[in-house]
Formats: C-alpha cells, sequence, structure tokens
C-alpha cells in the first residue's frame, strides 16, 4: 500500500469516529433539550434509545451482508445512509 493510501484511510477512520462518537455524546444534548422544548428525560432518552437499537440492528445484517458483498458496497451503503 502506498504511504498516501494510508493517510488518506487513517483520516477517514478519525472522521468516521468523529461521527460516530455524535451518537454517544448524546447526553451532553440531553438537558438542553429539556429545558428548550419542554420535554421529560424520558421522551428525550427515547430517542437515544431507538438511535442505539437501530445501530445494532443495523451492525447485524451488515455484518451478514458484508459476509456477501465485500466492504466497498455495505462501507458506501452504509456512509450514505448514515449521511441521510
Amino acid at each position: 500500500m502506498r504511504t498516501n493510501n494510508r493517510w488518506v484511510i487513517a483520516i477517514a477512520g478519525v472522521f468516521f469516529q468523529i461521527a460516530l462518537g455524535a451518537v454517544y455524546a448524546w447526553s451532553v444534548f440531553r438537558v438542553p433539550l429539556t429545558k428548550q422544548f419542554g420535554w421529560s428525560i424520558s421522551e428525550v432518552t427515547l430517542t437515544f434509545t431507538i438511535s442505539i437499537f437501530v445501530l445494532g440492528f443495523a451492525a447485524f445484517f451488515g455484518g451478514l451482508w458484508l459476509n456477501r458483498k465485500g466492504p466497498r458496497i455495505v462501507a458506501l451503503t452504509g456512509g450514505v445512509f448514515y449521511g441521510v
């Protein structure tokens, strides 16, 4: 692997981890959302619960799909869906 390609992969990995970390930064947004919109903690936490459930569900089926189709198609599709 050429040196340039290694840096592209490393930088892409950093950006991916930052994007994935946004899901786990939910606790930072919980209190401001309850104050801003007047929602209860349980209503706000439901959103986080749903997102974690969907993340786990998608990871399971994405892994099965990865074994059949390979990483290129699965990563591209996952990136598009995550961006949407």
